[in-house]
């Protein structure tokens, strides 16, 4: 069990609904102050046994908490140092092995406000994994849609691709670790469900069978379906879920 889920299980927190992040702060001696902030997402100044975070206080609520979260997992992994975080310096989906001190305290965000030992038994009552069951998910945990999605990804063994675009092609991708080396093209293609998926947010479409082709750049992959289910977020992004049908789609292009 890793640093954030033991510090839950230390307070006896077992339910979603007890995951009080500013108690939590608290509890660990560092005190939160939602506020205008200009430049930065959140910032932490921690000095000897003390810690204050500030938190820009006009940001949507999941994105709040797992900011103080973020913030919290620097105290943890780098107590007594101070920290200026970016938007692009919480939550940036790559991979969660880096070393580098943001990715660090993401990690710990993702494991406070998203625990896996309280994600595993939903997980496993979802039978399939799919959007709808990661949207609710995230209404249960408080958290993002995208945030619940990566939480998703990095436990389940079905043959899925997490995938984020906007209108100027793919943002990022998370492949589930059965989904082989598989890369989503670049681009967006104009006949796929995520590029009409652009308007509406938070409209959360139906699972769509497309072309394979539609998704990855390899000759004759056309011969080939997968499902996809997307979703646009509120920020501005596309998330879309691939699944793999066919194991011989991975076995050739994987």
């Amino acid at each position: 069990m890793r640093p954030a889920e033991a510090l839950l299980v230390e307070l006896g927190i077992s339910d979603p609904k007890d995951i009080d992040v500013d108690a939590i702060a608290d509890y660990v001696d560092a005190e939160v102050d939602y506020r205008d902030l200009a430049g930065c997402e959140a910032q932490i100044i921690g000095y000897r046994d003390r810690a204050v975070i500030y938190v820009r206080k006009s940001a949507p609520y999941q994105r709040r908490r797992f900011s103080t979260a973020h913030e919290l997992g620097h105290w943890h992994h780098h107590r007594g140092q101070s920290f200026v975080c970016r938007p692009e310096d919480i939550g940036r989906p790559i991979d969660e092995a880096s070393r580098n001190v943001e990715r660090v305290a993401d990690a710990y965000a993702a494991d406070l406000v998203l625990p896996p030992f309280m994600i595993e038994p939903r997980l496993a009552s979802l039978g399939k994994v799919s959007l709808d069951g990661i949207v609710e998910i995230a209404r249960q945990f408080s958290t993002s849609v995208t945030a619940t999605a990566i939480r998703v990804m990095r436990m389940t063994k079905e043959p899925v691709i997490l995938v984020a675009h906007n209108m100027f092609g793919k943002r990022w991708q998370w492949p589930g670790v059965t989904a082989g080396g598989l890369s989503v093209r670049s681009d967006i293609d104009s006949r796929s469900s995520a590029f009409f998926a652009m308007s509406g947010i938070g409209k959360l479409g139906p699972p769509k069978k497309e072309p394979a082709g539609f998704w990855f750049d390899r000759r004759h992959i056309d011969q080939f379906d997968v499902q996809v289910q997307n979703m646009r977020t509120a920020e501005g992004e596309v998330i879309s879920f691939v699944r793999i049908f066919d194991a011989k789609l991975i076995e050739i292009y994987g």
